[in-house]
């Protein structure tokens, strides 16, 4: 997943890459605090792990998409031959059946690449303080 923060210089937005779920996660991590090098103006900013904000993935949407353009042609090149000659009216459910696994497989990486960009993003490390 790809944190972002805004540079106060030029207003771009520079990117880290990390495999952290939630921001707890990234500060144990990386620590709360993390330096970003701006590749417009070459400043560097540190951020605060509550500055930053979680966007989807872009290599998740591609590796989904390349599941689905090539699996549900490789289902007919794989099923088709088996179920040639056959009279059985099954046979149209059965490859139903199987364009539904690249169908399902892209819907899985976008909803947890989405679901991660959402915990991320929906609490701060530093929120209320509450006295126990």
């Amino acid at each position: 997943m790809r944190v972002y923060g805004k540079c106060n210089n030029c207003k771009s937005y520079i990117g880290y890459s990390t495999d952290a779920n939630t921001r707890v996660e990234f500060a144990m991590q990386d620590g709360e605090n993390k330096k970003l090098t701006c590749k417009k103006c070459g400043r560097t900013t540190d951020f605060h792990v509550d500055e930053l904000s979680a966007k989807e993935s872009n290599l998740a949407k591609i590796g989904a998409g390349l599941i689905f353009l090539i699996g549900t042609p490789l289902i007919f090149f794989l099923v088709s031959p088996v179920f040639t000659g056959s009279r059985n009216h099954y046979v149209i459910f059965i490859v139903g059946g199987f364009l539904l696994v690249p169908v399902v497989a892209y819907s899985i990486i976008n909803k947890q690449d989405q679901v991660r960009v959402s915990s991320f993003n929906r609490k701060k490390l530093k929120g209320r303080i509450h006295n126990v």
